[in-house]
């Protein structure tokens, strides 16, 4: 086996103490984008106990009337895909026309969507239990 030479011990000391002053600084100050040089901060913070859960979800109406949720299976979007960017959306309304396109192409020979809403559940707590309260609000809609 061979020995590290005294450069190769003084690369290594110095790629530790470089390694464990930036892990020591992500860990007082830093936030998640520091990771892996910090702990990612994403579940350790509770929420307030009376503060509602927000939950985002795609509707469609159809031409017949009917209201659905539009979701990967029937619609090729995932609810993250919406939560990542919200803010276009409630911008640019008119965005959520590729989410009629594309229920349109996985659909053929169903009722046309006439209406794509976003909207935002607010499943409301008492002392962090539900209360069964929960409160609509769309954050955007579009009508072709």
């Amino acid at each position: 086996m061979e020995r590290l030479t005294t450069r190769g011990r003084a690369a290594r000391l110095v790629a530790a103490l470089v390694f464990g002053a930036l892990t020591l600084l992500g860990s007082t100050v830093g936030n998640d984008w520091w990771f892996p040089f910090a702990p990612m901060r994403q579940f350790s913070n509770a929420d307030p106990p009376d503060e509602p859960i927000l939950v985002l979800r795609t509707d469609g109406v159809d031409a017949t009337g009917r209201r659905m949720e539009l979701n990967e299976r029937n619609a090729g979007v995932r609810r993250a895909e919406i939560e990542s960017q919200i803010e276009r959306f409630k911008a640019d309304p008119s965005l959520l026309r590729s989410i009629q396109d594309a229920y349109a192409a996985r659909n053929p020979g169903k009722p046309p969507l006439v209406e794509v809403d976003i909207v935002e559940e607010r499943h409301h707590l008492r002392n962090a239990q539900p209360t069964g309260q929960i409160t609509e609000v769309v954050l955007a809609r579009w009508r072709p």
